[in-house]
């Protein structure tokens, strides 16, 4: 019988692939025995290799690495030496001509499409088994005021580098992004409290530089005209209104524009030029008057090659990631935008991308690489979902610099964070079945040199919060544990504590070193059920002054009631001058009355009142003495709900969205208690 060894050493050979040296015999066994090679370094400038036979000799690499860096003993959390990813998974790969980048993105759909055939074929024939017949079901293929010195400004992950919101102000204006039918709005108010007033409104979609024919539209892209240009979200820095906007061209175009305007006379709006790109806007960042973003871009039969400014990015700006199982490039660029003589700077990557973690140094781009099994299914839930990840560095225009990989996948941008030039990763992945989750402390060349792994088994990561050399992390399934991590040996991290209550949160707000606040879910057993289910908004503080031993000190729940702080960072709004916080908070209950037979007006338990009911509204609360402190819980008259809340001078100023797409966009004010 042959060995693991001879197997895939045969493997390589019938494919005409030279195995790794890393693949050697003695090479393996030597890390089994946690003996690590020396990392391989990122190469730049290398001819893109015949795709179908790299990427099966990757496959395996890959899958032999995953397996080699699993260490896990029964349930508890281990302190495992570096997992290392083999060989050449480390390199990025360059191209020598736009031929080789189309062959590349052609060599990978023909292995997509093979596959999707695979997949389609055992749908059909599940489906036939089951029953069901082709006929009748089958799918195509073809598919003037005084400025106040007191305003909120945008909750920023990181300190220095701002981030784009669909709400801004500069403490004499309020600006506000509306989408609506065929028109993408900005719309300004004044900010005099209780005078407050619509000034003006700018319409983006009259400055899009679209190429688009509105006259030779076909009927089926009418609707992707109507809607096609609408504002993510913006920047406001001094007098500069930055607009991140995308422009869907037709069903298959799209193109991320930043539009850039003076507002230094409000009643004279001036638009000062444009930036564009190929793709979906993925995430931005802006730093001083530099504005970088990501945009992902799946090319289409007519136009393969990623651009910006409608000019195609040059071929050696263009990268791949090692086996990258899907056609779309990642596009990241850097633009001046008070400076338009300034060059700016376009780089693509044949791979995906999730979200960005910046600081002002690098610019981490990390996306989910999901296990495609033969039948072509994207294995959502193996154990072989990892994370990518690319570091950009910024510090002389746009730089490649490294490429690493881990186990797991990242809820969100706040997994991620920088520190003494190591790079922390917090995951949550499966194994045998059950989730668990891994803190993973990476170099400067995104190797990993230190991990916990295995933790809170069968519960999934919900929240992260870095603080120096500690990591917080939330993880749920029944019960809201915080973990406590020490991070101050980045090769040996471990941790320290947890402490549980009911519920779970999604964001972590450090305050201080001694306390963090949770925002996140009161939860509640179903009635006559062990199953658990979210019943409204909840906040607990945590004392951590014993990292050992932390400390739940207090908590409120807001039962049937909801915020997208929830889920957007950006709603939670901080006031320095206060010490306070300000969200909106929207309550509803939904009754049956309405779902009943009109004439069955009365029930035998006289329930017949139980309607629905819904108002928007606002919760401001500091944190005192190591308790949570209401100071306001504000119910607004109308009964949408509030989106986002802002402050400037004493006065809070909450955002109404209408009932439908298309309903205006106005605010209420309320003084601050």
């Amino acid at each position: 019988m042959k060995n693991d060894f001879d197997f895939i050493k045969e493997k390589f050979e019938s494919s005409g692939v030279k195995a790794p040296d890393s693949l050697d015999k003695d090479a393996v066994l030597a890390m089994l025995e946690d003996k690590q090679p020396a990392p391989i370094p990122l190469r730049p400038k290398r001819r893109w290799p015949a795709v179908v036979a790299v990427a099966a000799s990757l496959v395996i690499v890959a899958s032999l690495g995953i397996v080699l860096g699993s260490r896990f003993i029964g349930n508890k959390p281990q302190t495992a030496p570096p997992t290392t990813v083999i060989a050449d998974i480390k390199s990025l790969q360059t191209f020598d001509s736009y031929n080789d980048v189309e062959d590349a993105v052609g060599s990978i759909r023909k292995l997509n499409q093979k596959k999707d055939s695979r997949m389609f074929e055992a749908i059909n024939s599940d489906m036939a088994a089951d029953g069901y017949s082709e006929v009748g079901n089958s799918a195509s293929a073809e598919s003037g005021n005084a400025s106040s010195s007191s305003h909120s400004e945008t909750y920023k992950q990181v300190e220095g580098v701002d981030e784009a919101d669909i709400i801004k102000t500069d403490g004499r204006y309020i600006y506000c992004v509306e989408n609506r039918y065929n028109a993408a709005l900005i719309k300004i108010f004044s900010a005099d409290g209780d005078s407050s007033r619509l000034i003006t409104t700018l319409d983006a979609s009259k400055q899009s530089s679209s190429t688009a024919d509105e006259a030779a539209l076909s009927d089926s892209d009418a609707y992707y005209y109507d809607y096609r240009f609408t504002i993510s979200d913006m920047y406001l820095r001094d007098h500069t209104l930055v607009l991140l906007c995308m422009d869907h061209r037709d069903a298959e175009e799209t193109v991320t524009e930043a539009q850039v305007y003076d507002v230094s006379d409000i009643n004279s709006i001036r638009f000062l030029g444009d930036h564009s790109q190929s793709g979906y806007l993925a995430s931005s960042r802006m730093i001083g008057d530099t504005l970088y973003t990501v945009s992902s871009y799946y090319p289409y039969e007519d136009r393969v090659i990623p651009y910006c400014n409608e000019k195609e990015i040059p071929c050696n700006c263009i990268y791949s990631l090692p086996n990258p199982n899907t056609e779309s490039f990642l596009v990241v660029s850097s633009f001046n935008t008070r400076d338009f003589s300034a060059q700016s700077e376009s780089k693509a990557l044949l791979g995906a991308v999730s979200d960005i973690y910046c600081n002002e140094n690098n610019l981490y781009i990390y996306a989910s690489h999901y296990d495609v099994d033969d039948d072509g299914w994207f294995n959502f839930f193996s154990s072989k979902v990892t994370t990518r990840i690319v570091k950009v560095n910024l510090d002389d225009g746009l730089e490649f610099t490294a490429f690493g990989e881990v186990k797991g996948y990242v809820k969100d941008q706040y997994a991620l964070d920088e520190y003494s030039g190591n790079l922390r990763v917090a995951t949550t992945c499966e194994r045998n079945g059950k989730d668990v989750n891994n803190l993973y402390v990476l170099d400067e060349n995104l190797s990993v040199i230190g991990s916990v792994n295995g933790f809170a088994k069968n519960e999934s990561i919900k929240a992260v919060r870095y603080l120096g050399d500690t990591a917080y992390v939330i993880t749920y399934e029944q019960t809201d544990p915080l973990f406590v991590i020490d991070l101050s040996d980045p090769a040996a991290p471990a941790i320290l504590g947890e402490a549980k209550i009911s519920g779970f949160s999604t964001m972590l707000i450090p305050i201080g070193d001694d306390l963090v606040l949770g925002l996140g879910y009161h939860t509640e057993n179903e009635d006559y059920t062990d199953l658990e289910v979210q019943e409204g908004f909840k906040l607990a503080l945590f004392d951590v002054s014993d990292k050992a031993n932390p400390k739940v000190l207090d908590s409120k729940s807001y039962v049937e009631y909801s915020s997208e702080v929830q889920y957007n960072p950006k709603a939670l709004v901080y006031n320095p001058d206060r010490d306070d916080y300000i969200i909106p908070l929207n309550y509803a209950h939904y009754g049956w009355r309405d779902y009943i037979d009109a004439e069955d007006t009365e029930s035998a338990d006289g329930a017949s009142e139980d309607k629905d009911v819904i108002y928007g509204g606002m919760l401001n609360f500091t944190v005192r003495d190591g308790k949570i402190k209401v100071i306001e819980q504000y119910r607004c008259d109308r009964t949408n709900e509030i989106e986002r809340c802002i402050y400037v001078g004493d006065t809070v100023y909450m955002t109404h969205r209408g009932e439908n797409y298309d309903g205006d966009l106005t605010i209420e004010t309320k003084k601050y208690q």
